[in-house]
């Protein structure tokens, strides 16, 4: 329980059921339509301000203001509260009373505090949860292209309503970089959704279920703290309602998460892990560069650890490998120490041997444009190669690593080259592949940390001079 709430509850406590108006929000109840306009609600906001401006210095002090002063501000947050009690068939102008207390409430609250603190009063009044989504379905985004808009524009909104048909997430994440700034709930409708979710969420989830679009789901969803999106998410049956949280996860929220969202994301990831045909799409969004987005890898790590051996596979091929490793093997290796401790042993043999195929596939880039190599390098897997050397590979298929560089340097000695460019890339290609089979030599399943260091292996068939002048390697 926050400051904010414990302020809170002591003036409900405090309340005698007395009411204190506010004067200016009254006055554009009484003057206004009944019916609700973008005029109106900008009113009402205005006058609310004017009446509640001094509601966060008076609950700051609460703890020393005078018995008097204490049941005054009680019965103004008691007109909010008893005007939402109140709605009903037969109240004057409801539409207008409703969007007032709820500008009112946000005046009050600390993300969702208010509706913590009156649950008390309000948690058993049926209207109360009845007409709180009708002020959020009211407003639902609606996408116009202004008549002279170019082409490209009209274009990218065709392709991102397409794209959110065919559940192309890939595609989608690529489509959502052109909108760096996404409608927002006014204040009134944010009330609502912090009073569905304190109130009544199987109708907040029930409401999440039926967002149209990404940037429904992202307007609806942005106003709650990151963890109760999230688990908002889950809860959900709405693909696109989870997108908006893990596109607001990867792009607009980056940061250390809490434990509670951690866990929260793990249980998101385990969702959408166990849909074998979208696990890849969903993947590419959040993993394709893991340095992106460092603050994911534990609660990735521990979702996978509970995942089949396809979202493993799918885990290990959605990785753009690079011959720099850098901070993106820093962060797959948080993510699979974090996997190793949490997995059972076939769960991480199957991730192991798949991370280990790739690596030997891929060869440090060897298809690639800039395949050619002037230094030893790593990558991003390099963390799971050696899991498979260690504790994956069975012990009589175990490579000599001495024995397989000096034959593969034989190879490279003996054969023709386009350039010498292109012998001395081989040459650290084999050096490379070098320093993690002799680095899992010198580990056992027991200790702590597999990857390899700053130290530098020297295979003996590379120990002479004569060979490492002829490929430009000083043994570092």
């Amino acid at each position: 329980m926050t400051a904010r709430v414990r302020a809170l509850v002591r003036l409900l406590e405090a309340w005698d059921g007395q009411v204190e108006p506010p004067a200016s929000v009254e006055a554009v109840i009484r003057e206004r339509e009944p019916r609700l306009t973008d005029a109106t609600l900008g009113e009402l906001v205005r006058a609310a301000r004017e009446d509640l401006g001094d509601v966060l210095p008076a609950l700051a002090a609460l703890p020393t203001l005078p018995p008097e002063e204490v049941r005054c501000l009680s019965a103004r947050l008691g007109w909010t509260v008893r005007t939402l009690c109140d709605l009903g068939p037969d109240t004057d102008k409801p539409e207008l009373r409703l969007e007032a207390a709820l500008i009112s409430a946000a005046l009050w609250d600390e993300a969702g505090g208010f509706w913590e603190a009156a649950r008390p009063q309000l948690g058993g009044r049926r209207i109360v949860a009845m007409v709180l989504p009708m002020v959020v379905r009211s407003r639902r985004p609606q996408a116009q292209i202004p008549p002279d808009a170019p082409v490209w524009e009209r274009e990218h909104l065709g392709a991102l309503q397409e794209v959110e048909q065919a559940h192309d997430w890939a595609r989608l994440g690529e489509l959502a970089l052109a909108f760096p700034h996404m409608p927002r709930l006014d204040v009134a409708a944010a009330q609502a959704l912090y009073g569905l979710a304190a109130l009544d969420r199987p109708r907040l989830i029930y409401l999440i279920d039926e967002v149209a679009s990404w940037m429904h789901g992202d307007m609806l969803l942005g106003p709650l703290p990151l963890g109760e999106a999230i688990r908002t998410s889950v809860a959900s049956i709405s693909p696109l309602a989870r997108f908006a949280v893990m596109e607001r996860v990867v792009r607009r929220e980056k940061r250390t998460l809490t434990s509670e969202e951690e866990t929260a994301l793990r249980d998101l990831l385990l969702v959408l892990a166990r849909d074998r045909v979208e696990w890849p799409g969903w993947l590419a969004v959040c993993n394709r560069y893991p340095v992106r987005n460092p603050h994911m890898q534990a609660a990735l790590g521990r979702a996978l650890a509970r995942s089949d051996e396809a979202a493993l596979q799918a885990y290990v091929d959605s990785i753009e490998l690079s011959t720099l490793g850098g901070d993106g093997r820093v962060a797959v290796t948080r993510c699979l120490t974090v996997f190793r401790s949490l997995a059972n042993a076939r769960r991480r043999r199957a991730l192991w041997q798949r991370a280990f195929e790739r690596w030997r596939m891929w060869d440090f880039d060897v298809a690639g444009r800039d395949r050619n190599l002037n230094a030893i390098s790593t990558t991003e897997l390099d963390y799971g190669v050696v899991g498979w050397l260690v504790e994956g590979q069975p012990s009589e298929a175990a490579p000599d690593p001495d024995a397989e560089f000096a034959h593969g340097l034989c190879e490279l000695d003996r054969g023709w080259h386009p350039s010498i460019t292109a012998a001395t890339s081989m040459f650290f290609r084999l050096l490379s592949r070098y320093q993690i089979t002799a680095h899992a030599g010198t580990k056992s399943a027991d200790d702590r940390d597999w990857l390899p260091g700053s130290t530098v292996y020297v295979p003996p068939a590379a120990s002479g001079i004569f060979v490492q002048r002829r490929y430009h390697w000083n043994g570092q």
